[in-house]
Protein backbone atom coordinates (compact mmCIF):
# COMPACT_ATOMS: atom_id res chain seq x y z
CA UNK A 1 0.00 0.00 0.00
CA UNK A 2 1.80 3.35 -1.21
CA UNK A 3 2.36 5.92 1.54
CA UNK A 4 -0.62 8.34 0.09
CA UNK A 5 -2.97 5.44 0.17
CA UNK A 6 -2.00 4.80 3.79
CA UNK A 7 -2.82 8.26 4.88
CA UNK A 8 -6.30 8.59 3.15
CA UNK A 9 -7.31 4.97 5.61
CA UNK A 10 -5.77 6.66 8.61
CA UNK A 11 -7.74 10.20 7.93
CA UNK A 12 -11.01 7.90 7.15
CA UNK A 13 -10.51 6.14 10.29
CA UNK A 14 -9.87 9.69 12.43
CA UNK A 15 -13.18 11.08 10.69
CA UNK A 16 -15.13 7.85 11.69
CA UNK A 17 -13.88 8.21 15.11
CA UNK A 18 -14.48 11.92 15.31
CA UNK A 19 -18.51 11.19 14.56
CA UNK A 20 -18.98 8.40 16.73
CA UNK A 21 -16.98 10.40 19.32
CA UNK A 22 -19.74 12.86 18.61
CA UNK A 23 -22.62 10.87 19.17
CA UNK A 24 -21.42 9.34 21.86
CA UNK A 25 -20.39 12.50 24.14
CA UNK A 26 -22.15 14.88 22.69
CA UNK A 27 -25.15 12.46 22.42
CA UNK A 28 -26.15 13.97 18.89
CA UNK A 29 -30.17 12.93 18.20
CA UNK A 30 -30.65 10.21 15.90
CA UNK A 31 -33.59 11.65 14.20
CA UNK A 32 -34.55 8.51 12.15
CA UNK A 33 -37.28 9.20 9.57
CA UNK A 34 -38.89 8.06 6.49
CA UNK A 35 -37.14 9.08 3.01
CA UNK A 36 -38.77 11.99 1.81
CA UNK A 37 -40.12 12.27 -1.84
CA UNK A 38 -39.02 14.95 -3.85
CA UNK A 39 -41.93 17.01 -3.54
CA UNK A 40 -43.27 18.39 0.31
CA UNK A 41 -46.90 18.02 0.82
CA UNK A 42 -48.50 21.78 0.97
CA UNK A 43 -50.62 21.47 3.98
CA UNK A 44 -54.64 22.90 4.37
CA UNK A 45 -54.78 24.93 7.79
CA UNK A 46 -57.39 23.47 10.11
CA UNK A 47 -58.80 24.47 13.45
CA UNK A 48 -59.29 20.99 15.14
CA UNK A 49 -63.02 19.86 16.21
CA UNK A 50 -63.87 20.57 19.39
CA UNK A 51 -62.71 17.99 21.84
CA UNK A 52 -60.57 15.88 19.45
CA UNK A 53 -57.18 14.65 20.49
CA UNK A 54 -54.52 16.57 19.40
CA UNK A 55 -50.59 16.77 19.03
CA UNK A 56 -48.46 19.38 17.96
CA UNK A 57 -44.82 19.61 15.65
CA UNK A 58 -44.46 23.07 16.88
CA UNK A 59 -40.81 23.58 15.50
CA UNK A 60 -41.41 24.63 12.36
CA UNK A 61 -40.01 21.04 10.63
CA UNK A 62 -41.52 19.33 7.77
CA UNK A 63 -40.08 16.07 8.68
CA UNK A 64 -41.15 13.72 10.66
CA UNK A 65 -39.61 11.10 12.32
CA UNK A 66 -40.66 7.68 12.80
CA UNK A 67 -40.96 8.21 16.39
CA UNK A 68 -43.36 11.40 15.80
CA UNK A 69 -45.24 9.00 13.52
CA UNK A 70 -45.58 6.37 16.54
CA UNK A 71 -47.21 8.61 18.63
CA UNK A 72 -49.79 9.91 16.10
CA UNK A 73 -50.72 6.23 15.03
CA UNK A 74 -51.20 5.12 18.58
CA UNK A 75 -53.13 8.00 19.72
CA UNK A 76 -55.46 7.24 16.47
CA UNK A 77 -55.41 3.04 16.82
CA UNK A 78 -56.88 3.98 20.55
CA UNK A 79 -59.50 6.46 19.17
CA UNK A 80 -60.99 5.51 16.16
CA UNK A 81 -64.07 7.34 16.64
CA UNK A 82 -62.16 10.42 17.48
CA UNK A 83 -60.62 12.83 14.93
CA UNK A 84 -56.94 12.79 15.92
CA UNK A 85 -54.54 15.78 14.08
CA UNK A 86 -51.14 16.08 14.18
CA UNK A 87 -51.08 19.99 13.93
CA UNK A 88 -47.94 21.58 12.26
CA UNK A 89 -46.62 24.98 12.53
CA UNK A 90 -44.97 23.98 8.85
CA UNK A 91 -46.66 24.69 6.20
CA UNK A 92 -45.48 21.78 4.34
CA UNK A 93 -45.16 17.96 5.57
CA UNK A 94 -42.75 15.71 3.54
CA UNK A 95 -43.99 13.08 0.93
CA UNK A 96 -43.63 9.70 2.48
CA UNK A 97 -44.82 6.00 2.09
CA UNK A 98 -45.82 5.86 5.70
CA UNK A 99 -47.37 8.86 6.09
CA UNK A 100 -49.79 7.47 3.01
CA UNK A 101 -50.26 4.53 4.96
CA UNK A 102 -51.61 6.37 7.92
CA UNK A 103 -53.62 8.47 6.59
CA UNK A 104 -55.38 5.71 3.96
CA UNK A 105 -55.11 3.00 7.08
CA UNK A 106 -56.84 5.47 9.54
CA UNK A 107 -59.78 7.75 8.60
CA UNK A 108 -60.03 9.51 11.76
CA UNK A 109 -56.11 10.94 11.26
CA UNK A 110 -56.20 14.45 10.23
CA UNK A 111 -52.98 16.16 9.19
CA UNK A 112 -53.12 20.19 8.88
CA UNK A 113 -51.28 23.16 9.29
CA UNK A 114 -52.40 25.54 12.76
CA UNK A 115 -52.71 29.00 12.46
CA UNK A 116 -50.61 30.45 14.97
CA UNK A 117 -51.24 34.11 14.84
CA UNK A 118 -55.33 33.24 15.34
CA UNK A 119 -54.64 30.93 17.70
CA UNK A 120 -52.60 34.19 20.47
CA UNK A 121 -55.55 36.48 18.85
CA UNK A 122 -57.63 37.85 21.99
CA UNK A 123 -56.31 35.67 24.47
CA UNK A 124 -54.26 36.51 27.61
CA UNK A 125 -50.82 35.59 25.66
CA UNK A 126 -51.76 37.95 22.38
CA UNK A 127 -49.46 40.35 23.64
CA UNK A 128 -46.24 38.52 24.97
CA UNK A 129 -47.02 37.33 20.95
CA UNK A 130 -46.82 40.56 19.94
CA UNK A 131 -43.94 41.19 21.28
CA UNK A 132 -42.22 37.90 20.63
CA UNK A 133 -41.00 37.43 24.05
CA UNK A 134 -39.93 33.81 23.12
CA UNK A 135 -36.95 35.08 21.73
CA UNK A 136 -36.04 36.08 24.42
CA UNK A 137 -35.59 32.34 26.16
CA UNK A 138 -32.80 29.99 25.87
CA UNK A 139 -35.41 27.30 24.17
CA UNK A 140 -37.44 30.14 22.28
CA UNK A 141 -38.71 27.07 20.16
CA UNK A 142 -39.68 24.72 23.27
CA UNK A 143 -41.08 27.79 24.97
CA UNK A 144 -43.06 29.12 21.84
CA UNK A 145 -44.30 25.43 21.78
CA UNK A 146 -45.60 25.73 25.31
CA UNK A 147 -47.73 28.49 24.88
CA UNK A 148 -49.61 26.66 21.76
CA UNK A 149 -50.43 24.14 24.12
CA UNK A 150 -51.86 26.28 26.08
CA UNK A 151 -53.96 27.70 23.72
CA UNK A 152 -55.11 24.65 21.97
CA UNK A 153 -56.34 23.47 25.03
CA UNK A 154 -58.16 26.47 25.77
CA UNK A 155 -59.39 27.09 22.04
CA UNK A 156 -60.75 23.60 21.96
CA UNK A 157 -60.79 21.27 24.40
CA UNK A 158 -59.74 17.48 24.36
CA UNK A 159 -56.93 16.08 24.80
CA UNK A 160 -53.31 17.18 24.04
CA UNK A 161 -50.66 14.79 23.96
CA UNK A 162 -46.46 15.37 23.25
CA UNK A 163 -45.05 13.74 20.35
CA UNK A 164 -42.97 11.17 22.22
CA UNK A 165 -45.78 9.34 23.60
CA UNK A 166 -47.00 5.68 23.05
CA UNK A 167 -50.73 5.78 23.77
CA UNK A 168 -51.24 2.70 25.19
CA UNK A 169 -55.31 2.52 26.04
CA UNK A 170 -58.41 4.73 24.91
CA UNK A 171 -57.78 8.22 27.11
CA UNK A 172 -61.26 9.62 26.03
CA UNK A 173 -63.51 8.16 28.98
CA UNK A 174 -61.04 10.14 31.43
CA UNK A 175 -62.11 13.46 33.18
CA UNK A 176 -60.76 16.80 32.95
CA UNK A 177 -57.34 15.49 33.76
CA UNK A 178 -53.17 16.12 34.26
CA UNK A 179 -50.90 13.36 35.82
CA UNK A 180 -48.25 13.33 38.28
CA UNK A 181 -44.74 12.90 36.74
CA UNK A 182 -42.75 12.55 40.25
CA UNK A 183 -44.10 13.33 43.53
CA UNK A 184 -43.09 17.13 42.91
CA UNK A 185 -44.33 18.00 39.79
CA UNK A 186 -47.58 17.77 37.57
CA UNK A 187 -46.60 17.50 34.19
CA UNK A 188 -47.69 18.82 31.10
CA UNK A 189 -47.48 16.01 28.49
CA UNK A 190 -50.79 14.16 28.82
CA UNK A 191 -53.53 16.62 29.47
CA UNK A 192 -57.42 16.42 28.92
CA UNK A 193 -59.73 19.45 29.36
CA UNK A 194 -63.23 20.67 28.35
CA UNK A 195 -62.72 23.87 25.93
CA UNK A 196 -62.48 27.23 28.12
CA UNK A 197 -61.83 25.53 31.05
CA UNK A 198 -61.01 28.09 33.97
CA UNK A 199 -57.85 26.50 35.08
CA UNK A 200 -56.41 26.42 31.40
CA UNK A 201 -57.32 30.54 31.22
CA UNK A 202 -55.70 30.40 34.45
CA UNK A 203 -52.58 28.80 33.18
CA UNK A 204 -52.69 31.26 30.34
CA UNK A 205 -52.83 34.00 32.33
CA UNK A 206 -50.02 32.60 34.97
CA UNK A 207 -47.94 32.32 31.64
CA UNK A 208 -48.25 35.78 30.44
CA UNK A 209 -47.29 37.14 33.97
CA UNK A 210 -44.65 34.89 34.86
CA UNK A 211 -42.70 33.69 31.65
CA UNK A 212 -39.47 32.27 32.74
CA UNK A 213 -37.07 31.39 29.31
CA UNK A 214 -34.55 30.18 31.68
CA UNK A 215 -35.47 27.08 33.03
CA UNK A 216 -36.66 24.70 31.07
CA UNK A 217 -39.99 23.08 32.27
CA UNK A 218 -40.94 26.74 33.82
CA UNK A 219 -43.77 27.23 30.98
CA UNK A 220 -44.63 23.36 31.17
CA UNK A 221 -44.59 21.34 34.18
CA UNK A 222 -43.78 23.86 36.58
CA UNK A 223 -46.60 26.03 35.48
CA UNK A 224 -49.02 23.34 35.96
CA UNK A 225 -48.11 22.96 39.28
CA UNK A 226 -48.06 25.95 40.82
CA UNK A 227 -51.23 26.81 39.21
CA UNK A 228 -53.20 23.27 40.47
CA UNK A 229 -51.30 24.73 43.98
CA UNK A 230 -53.29 28.47 43.69
CA UNK A 231 -56.05 27.41 42.05
CA UNK A 232 -57.06 23.90 43.64
CA UNK A 233 -55.00 23.55 46.61
CA UNK A 234 -52.97 20.91 44.97
CA UNK A 235 -51.84 18.36 47.59
CA UNK A 236 -48.68 16.50 47.17
CA UNK A 237 -47.60 13.78 46.63
CA UNK A 238 -51.39 12.58 46.47
CA UNK A 239 -52.76 14.42 43.77
CA UNK A 240 -55.68 15.14 45.83
CA UNK A 241 -57.39 18.88 44.25
CA UNK A 242 -59.87 19.77 47.16
CA UNK A 243 -60.93 23.00 45.38
CA UNK A 244 -61.53 21.89 41.81
CA UNK A 245 -64.23 18.89 41.95
CA UNK A 246 -63.85 18.78 38.61
CA UNK A 247 -60.12 17.82 37.59
CA UNK A 248 -58.64 14.73 38.29
CA UNK A 249 -54.28 14.65 39.09
CA UNK A 250 -53.78 11.08 37.81
CA UNK A 251 -50.93 9.25 39.83
CA UNK A 252 -47.41 8.88 37.38
CA UNK A 253 -48.66 5.24 36.71
CA UNK A 254 -50.71 6.48 34.22
CA UNK A 255 -48.94 8.51 32.02
CA UNK A 256 -45.24 8.73 33.13
CA UNK A 257 -45.20 5.02 34.63
CA UNK A 258 -41.01 5.37 33.95
CA UNK A 259 -39.50 8.64 35.48
CA UNK A 260 -37.40 10.76 33.36
CA UNK A 261 -34.23 10.14 35.19
CA UNK A 262 -35.18 6.62 34.74
CA UNK A 263 -35.43 7.23 30.67
CA UNK A 264 -33.02 4.32 29.96
CA UNK A 265 -35.01 1.67 31.24
CA UNK A 266 -37.18 2.23 27.80
CA UNK A 267 -34.07 1.73 25.61
CA UNK A 268 -32.80 -1.43 27.47
CA UNK A 269 -33.75 -5.09 26.88
CA UNK A 270 -36.10 -5.76 29.49
CA UNK A 271 -38.56 -8.21 29.04
CA UNK A 272 -40.57 -8.19 32.52
CA UNK A 273 -40.79 -4.89 32.44
CA UNK A 274 -42.50 -4.35 29.10
CA UNK A 275 -44.84 -7.46 29.54
CA UNK A 276 -45.43 -5.03 32.89
CA UNK A 277 -46.06 -1.64 31.02
CA UNK A 278 -47.82 -3.76 28.46
CA UNK A 279 -49.96 -5.53 30.31
CA UNK A 280 -50.93 -2.90 33.15
CA UNK A 281 -54.39 -1.39 32.72
CA UNK A 282 -53.42 1.37 35.10
CA UNK A 283 -50.54 2.30 32.04
CA UNK A 284 -52.71 4.93 29.55
CA UNK A 285 -49.60 6.33 27.87
CA UNK A 286 -45.94 5.65 27.68
CA UNK A 287 -44.04 9.27 27.75
CA UNK A 288 -40.69 8.21 26.52
CA UNK A 289 -38.83 11.77 27.49
CA UNK A 290 -37.69 12.20 23.93
CA UNK A 291 -35.03 15.05 25.19
CA UNK A 292 -33.44 11.85 26.28
CA UNK A 293 -34.14 9.33 24.28
CA UNK A 294 -33.94 10.26 21.37
CA UNK A 295 -30.06 9.71 21.17
CA UNK A 296 -30.54 5.88 21.69
CA UNK A 297 -31.37 3.30 19.23
CA UNK A 298 -34.56 1.56 19.38
CA UNK A 299 -34.16 -1.71 18.01
CA UNK A 300 -37.45 -3.40 17.21
CA UNK A 301 -36.10 -6.89 17.31
CA UNK A 302 -35.24 -6.54 20.75
CA UNK A 303 -36.81 -6.55 24.01
CA UNK A 304 -36.62 -2.69 24.73
CA UNK A 305 -40.27 -1.27 26.47
CA UNK A 306 -39.96 1.41 23.66
CA UNK A 307 -39.70 -1.04 20.87
CA UNK A 308 -41.99 -3.77 22.17
CA UNK A 309 -44.72 -0.96 22.71
CA UNK A 310 -44.11 0.38 19.14
CA UNK A 311 -44.50 -3.30 17.71
CA UNK A 312 -47.96 -3.56 19.63
CA UNK A 313 -49.25 -0.18 19.20
CA UNK A 314 -47.90 1.80 16.03
CA UNK A 315 -47.40 -1.40 13.97
CA UNK A 316 -47.86 -0.21 10.67
CA UNK A 317 -44.94 2.86 11.55
CA UNK A 318 -42.72 -0.28 12.98
CA UNK A 319 -43.32 -1.95 9.60
CA UNK A 320 -41.93 0.87 7.73
CA UNK A 321 -39.16 1.16 10.32
CA UNK A 322 -37.93 -2.47 9.30
CA UNK A 323 -34.96 -2.62 11.92
CA UNK A 324 -34.80 0.64 14.37
CA UNK A 325 -36.70 3.66 14.81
Amino acid sequence: MTRRKIMMVMIGTVVMTVLWMALVWYRLPLNLAPLAAPHPIILQTEEPAEGSIMLLEGYGNAKLTYRMFCAVESAARNHLQLPVYLLMTSSTVDDSPLLHSLTDSLGNLHVAHIDTARLFKDTPLQAWHARRAWEESKWPTSHYNDALRWLLLWRYGGIYLDMDVVVTRPLSALPNCTGLESEQWAAAGVLKFSPSHPLIHSCLTYFAQHFDGQVWGANGPELMTQVLIDKCGLELPSGRTPHCPDVVVMPPRAFYPVPWWEWKRYVTDDPELSRDLLNDPQVLVLHVWNLHTSHALVSLDSQQPYARAAQVFCPITATHAVDSM
